[in-house]
């Protein structure tokens, strides 16, 4: 009965003219930017429209309250953050990873938005019905352009857009010549890609297309999802020995590391203290991801058995120590080595899975519900998550590094400072060091005076600091030309072909893929220069990206 309702009120909804209107324009618009507006790889003016129009049609139904999902208006916020951070910082994992959890997000509260839910975590785990949008895309259709009675008032609002679209072609070309300020305004707000390419036959109808039927199918997606079936309990005797198992290991392991934790490390054989705290860090993470994979499996049949309480909050308070060791010998391994940003990731990360164990423990202690165990490990995700990205980690790098090295300075890596990008550039003020950009660096070089590069983190850093301490990457040649590499990189009598398939595989076929998802893109790149670093990566001299 109740899905009855929600579609009668979607009917409505797709009836409405000036929504109708609004999605279709948002679809053209957002055609029209993917296609023909020429957008650089990383976030910058044209990226922030794109994220506004997305969002908007969403916005538009939590002001209206036309949204079944009370739970969509709370995440919305985030998505602002996430827009000030991509137009704030220059880091990696803004610049391209905030993005794709950008859109995957949106998507996956567009497709949950008109499911009735009695959880928030309900939210992120959306279901889909691949074609129950179609009949509201009729009447999608069917509200755009059915006749109305203020038929007169679109039909002089048209006149009028007919009369005005000329003469502004004609005062902007005049204007457009009369002053190169002017002119170069406008061409770096609006930079076309005009060639005609057959593509666009195909792309102009698919993107319209799209973009409208992922606004339809998913604002249409309804579900009722307010009542849960009741999971019956595990066999305690399976439950017992299987946890019984881990818990023991695990004081094994405990008492091993007992030593480490309250003294000094006990090195094996041959090892080094850096090699001693760099080797389990990323292991002991690991396992704290699947102990609470574990937990939650469990916890979803839980019936307050006594055994599994008991067992449970032993396995998790062990893994939290766990999680105190790994933690250990990644302060231990920075007091050697410095800090980089994969660091300072882990590290945090490492806190968030010691959070959520705790978290465990004490929702078993109180015996609360399982689906709010599980609310929770999502508002501290979310929050962790929007956090990390908001903090400018690269200036957080070089600052920690200069500070911990200033009395000895022949041990910081500078080629580590060097590749961060231009949110460090204010860190190493009053230094020697540079940011570098060009090359392998992580650094890109931005256009500052035309919008769809504009971004305003690097632009306004960049106008504050200058250009004395951001230089671009110098080539240093080991040889001056290519006949001088010596043979293990330049292989005479063989198709370049042949020889490049072996690096096709992570490079991709034309060099147009960063390797494991890290390198440079090498497509397009002088012969010269690839050489120069094949040679500098065999001789040991080159490590880029932790892949040397």
């Amino acid at each position: 009965m109740q899905e009855k309702t929600i579609k009668k009120e979607l009917s409505r909804l797709f009836h409405n003219k000036l929504f109708s209107g609004s999605i279709l324009g948002l679809s053209l618009m957002l055609m029209v930017i993917d296609n023909f507006l020429k957008m650089d790889i990383l976030v910058g003016g044209w990226h922030m429209v794109l994220y506004v129009a997305l969002i908007t049609p969403l916005a538009y139904l939590v002001w209206k309250k036309e949204l079944k999902n009370p739970y969509v208006k709370w995440v919305m916020p985030l998505f602002l953050v996430f827009m000030i951070d991509m137009f704030s910082y220059s880091n990696d994992m803004v610049q391209f990873t905030l993005p794709v959890i950008f859109y995957l997000l949106l998507g996956t509260l567009y497709a949950t938005s008109m499911h009735k839910v009695h959880s928030l975590y309900q939210t992120f785990l959306p279901r889909i019905s691949l074609f129950g949008g179609v009949e509201y895309l009729t009447q999608f259709f069917e509200g755009l352009f059915k006749e109305r009675s203020d038929k007169q008032l679109y039909r002089r609002v048209g006149v009028a857009v007919l009369i005005t679209v000329p003469f502004l072609l004609v005062f902007v070309s005049l204007l457009f010549s009369a002053d190169k300020n002017f002119e170069n305004f406008l061409s770096g707000l609006i930079d076309f890609n005009f060639g005609f390419d057959i593509k666009y036959l195909f792309t102009v109808p698919f993107y319209s297309f799209a973009y409208l039927l992922f606004f339809t199918m998913t604002l249409s997606n309804v579900k009722n999802r307010v009542t849960s079936t009741e999971k019956s309990s595990f066999d305690m005797l399976i439950v017992g020995i299987f946890l019984g198992m881990i818990n023991l290991l695990f004081l094994m392991f405990i008492a091993m590391q007992l030593p480490f934790l309250f003294g000094e490390p006990h090195l094996p054989n041959g090892y080094s203290l850096a090699e001693f705290a760099r080797e389990g860090f990323f292991q002991l993470m690991m396992v704290m991801g699947l102990v609470i994979v574990i937990f939650m499996f469990i916890m979803r049949r839980y019936k307050g058995e006594k055994l599994s309480l008991v067992l449970l909050s032993a396995l998790l308070l062990e893994t939290v120590v766990m999680g105190v060791v790994s933690l250990k010998k990644m302060y231990l391994y920075q007091s050697i080595k410095g800090a980089t940003v994969l660091r300072y990731y882990v590290e945090w990360f490492d806190y968030f899975l010691i959070a959520v164990l705790l978290l465990g423990v004490l929702f078993l202690i109180r015996k609360l519900a399982f689906k709010k165990l599980l609310d929770w490990v999502v508002i501290l995700g979310l929050l962790s998550f929007t956090l990390i990205v908001s903090l400018n980690v690269d200036a957080m790098v070089a600052s920690h590094n200069i500070e911990k090295f200033k009395d000895t300075p022949n041990d910081l890596d500078e080629n580590a400072i060097e590749r961060l990008s231009i949110d460090a550039l204010p860190a190493i003020q009053g230094s020697d060091l540079k940011i570098i950009y060009g090359g392998y660096g992580h650094t890109y070089k931005r256009d500052c005076s035309h919008f769809a590069s504009y971004h305003y983190g690097y632009c306004s850093t960049l106008n504050t600091y200058g250009t004395k301490q951001f230089t671009k990457y110098e080539y240093n040649s080991y040889y001056e030309d290519i006949d001088n590499i010596p043979m293990p990189v330049r292989v005479k009598n063989q198709p370049v072909s042949t020889i490049y398939m072996k690096c096709a595989g992570c490079h991709g076929v034309k060099g147009e893929k960063p390797a494991l998802g890290k390198s440079a893109l090498i497509g397009g790149e002088n012969n010269l220069v690839i050489a120069q670093k094949l040679f500098a990566y065999k001789k040991g001299e080159l490590n880029l990206y932790g892949m040397g």
